[in-house]
């Protein structure tokens, strides 16, 4: 059993705001020693420090002390599932949170820090979907607002792509499938979205060979060729990056009339040349163009 100052230093809370989130909440209810003294156990730790979280992560106190009780309850298998749903989505906040105003002071460790709670939410396709890149909007955002300077921005986006590289590197032993080609056109240098695809499409088994941003017109023709690619995918991130991207695509048709030629990204939509606009969350798209690959192989 701990008092309330150890408590305090074990949890990070102050004894005022352990006594307030009692009396207010009722978020525990710690024992009371012979001489009246609150006494808490480690289940009660566990439980402040969770509502300490949900606070940190932009949730109201009110709610915070809601989700925390319901945590330390037992509850039934539905409502325990809802229940660390909930908590997940409260702890992905907090990350995103953490990773924001580790930008906005260009902590480096605290971006890792972050980066590392993020890709702990579930799978890979889970975490690039509903959180990095949610994140990673919320960071551009903040940059056009002027609460993020350009160096904090470019640092944090490098911590990312350094992580979707190192998973795009541990995905390589699965790569046996169908050769795909993946890349962005000339002039486009928004690259993570693509290196987040090109890492999915490796996790399903596919031969992925990642060509990166700006790539000329001739360098997808000769890329496409040396591997032998089944499929080529362009990123198309920006409104000006397609007449590059449909350039690409033409020239690619041209060469190989039985390439699988698709697009993803924010601008991708109706692409000339027989271009498919694939699924705009990268778990989904990837799943697509697999589909796609096989079923063009089966028939």
């Amino acid at each position: 059993m701990y008092t309330i100052k150890q408590a305090a230093r074990l949890t990070g809370i102050s004894e005022s705001s352990l006594r307030a989130w009692e009396r207010r909440y009722g978020v525990v209810a710690p024992r009371r020693s012979g001489s009246g003294y609150r006494l808490y156990d480690p289940a009660d730790l566990e439980t402040l420090s969770r509502m300490q979280r949900l606070v940190a992560g932009g949730w109201s106190t009110a709610e915070a002390a809601r989700a925390a009780r319901a945590a330390s309850a037992t509850p039934s298998a539905e409502g325990q599932g809802a229940t660390a749903d909930h908590l997940r989505d409260a702890e992905a906040v907090a990350c995103r949170e953490d990773f924001l105003r580790s930008a906005a002071l260009m902590d480096a460790a605290g971006t890792e820090d972050s980066l590392d709670r993020g890709w702990s939410l579930g799978s890979f396709e889970h975490v690039v979907d509903s959180w990095l890149f949610p994140t990673l909007r919320a960071l551009g955002d903040r940059w056009a607002r002027g609460e993020v300077d350009v160096a904090g921005e470019h640092a944090a986006s490098h911590a990312v792509h350094r992580r979707l590289s190192a998973a795009f590197e541990a995905a390589g032993s699965r790569s046996r499938g169908l050769p795909v080609v993946v890349g962005l056109p000339p002039g486009s240098r928004h690259e993570l979205g693509a290196l987040a695809f090109a890492t999915a499409l490796r996790r399903r088994g596919l031969d992925v060979l990642y060509l990166g941003a700006d790539v000329p017109v001739g360098s997808w023709q000769e890329a496409v060729r040396r591997h032998a690619a089944r499929a080529a995918v362009l990123s198309v991130v920006m409104p000006e990056d397609r007449p590059p991207a449909a350039t690409v695509a033409e020239r690619l048709r041209a060469d190989h009339p039985e390439l699988l030629l698709a697009a993803g990204g924010t601008s991708a939509d109706d692409l000339d040349g027989g271009v498919r606009t694939l699924a705009a969350d990268i778990g989904p798209a990837a799943e697509e163009l697999d589909g796609l690959l096989h079923g063009e192989r089966a028939g």
